[in-house]
């Protein structure tokens, strides 16, 4: 459970929202779960608390003291608590109140907005869990208005890694990868802004920018001639929501793209849910309208997938890592596992992150279809693709198969 041994509070002044939040947390397994209706009351039952807090959940706007002065108030006492902001208030807003609690240099693990969900607290309660939280002088701890900053100039871009038959060296889609085209850094990958983005709260927002920005390189390839298929990974919160698949497809929808096109990767983790029927009608709405599915690090997530949420998906990705060096009898039992699992449900296998040759030919004698990775090429713009793609011959082909 993602609260497990936590204790919280929650400062919000809508009494049935209050109470909404207290029954989520508990249900979560937070050890202990105090309310308070403004801040005020809140810094009267951290003083004075029987259980530990480690994490607020706090709202902005309440009457008497609201969210602002009771993070200002709370800062003077020197506070090492952990602070989640959640309100209904304009995103933009949100992040200027964010920044000032930053300021402050209170210990805070990022915004939410309302209503509460298991989805959205769970990311966040996991960085108060790993200690990763960056200071305000970390070169990574990007602020709110950095961010949106970046994203209203455009620096925010998909980059693409060709994926390829590893039999013949034809290609087979451009694996969309984020990047963020730094002023001052240059090329940032997504380990360097990731964290912030989320601790943020705009993990959905970056997903569904991610996602056009993947639709609309795809349909420029298509309408110049290079027929290649894209595949982005869907970063979204959650999969249980019933609207995602009809929104996915309105982005096609308004760039002029096939879903056939396109193939959406899925965390393995993702599947892991507790909503497993709203689940299950996204991934059968996505293969209906077209899109091809794919699990992503298969192996890497819940050791034992519901089937029924399996049967949706047309291949499966297992990472390089699996693939192995050993070239002996057997297939290396991570290898080995999961192209058993594409074999019940036929579908290809693809090998990421391939980084040699002996990788690639490991991979293709047990029975991997596809691959990509930095032997085979780099990520690159948008722009590089058709050039790539032009001169795709200087991939080796089958005869690198050979014995």
């Amino acid at each position: 459970m993602p609260c497990n041994n936590l204790g919280f509070l929650v400062v919000e002044d809508h009494e049935f929202q209050r109470r909404c939040l207290v029954q989520l947390l508990t249900s979560l397994g937070a050890a202990a779960v105090q309310s308070a209706q403004d801040g005020e009351e809140a810094l009267k039952l951290i003083a004075r608390a029987a259980h530990p807090v480690d994490i607020v959940i706090c709202d902005v706007s309440m009457p008497g003291m609201d969210g602002m002065e009771f993070v200002r108030r709370w800062s003077e006492r020197g506070d090492s608590t952990s602070l989640i902001l959640m309100s209904a208030i304009d995103p933009a807003l949100l992040g200027n109140v964010a920044n000032m609690a930053m300021a402050y240099e209170v210990r805070l693990l990022g915004v939410a907005s309302k209503p509460a969900t298991a989805a959205k607290l769970a990311p966040l309660v996991e960085l108060h869990r790993s200690q990763q939280l960056r200071s305000s002088t970390d070169e990574n701890a990007f602020s709110f208005d950095e961010i949106t900053a970046a994203w209203v100039g455009d620096e925010f871009e998909c980059w693409f890694e060709p994926r390829i038959n590893l039999a013949t060296g034809a290609p087979r889609a451009m694996a969309a990868l984020p990047r963020w085209r730094h002023v001052a850094r240059g090329v940032l990958e997504p380990d360097a802004f990731m964290t912030a983005v989320k601790a943020r709260g705009l993990e959905d927002d970056f997903a569904w920018l991610h996602l056009q920005q993947a639709a609309a390189a795809c349909r420029r390839w298509q309408r110049h001639g290079d027929g290649t298929t894209v595949s982005v990974n869907l970063g979204f919160q959650s999969l249980a929501d019933v609207s995602l698949a009809p929104r996915i497809h309105h982005v096609l929808q308004r760039e002029g793209l096939d879903p056939r096109l396109m193939i959406l990767g899925v965390d393995a983790a993702a599947l892991d849910s507790d909503q497993l029927a709203p689940l299950l009608e996204t991934l059968a709405r996505l293969r209906l309208l077209g899109f091809g599915l794919a699990i992503n690090d298969f192996g890497s997530g819940p050791a034992a997938l519901d089937r029924r949420a399996m049967a949706a998906f047309t291949e499966l990705h297992i990472s390089s890592s699996r693939v192995g060096s050993d070239c002996g009898a057997s297939a290396p039992a991570g290898l080995a596992g999961a192209l058993e699992a594409a074999q019940q449900l036929k579908v290809p296998a693809v090998a990421i992150g391939l980084s040699s040759k002996l990788e690639w030919t490991t991979a293709h004698e047990w029975g991997c279809r596809f691959g990509q990775g930095p032997f085979i090429a780099h990520p690159m713009s948008r722009a590089a693709v058709p050039r790539w793609l032009t001169n795709r011959q200087g991939v080796e082909p089958r005869q690198s198969m050979n014995k």
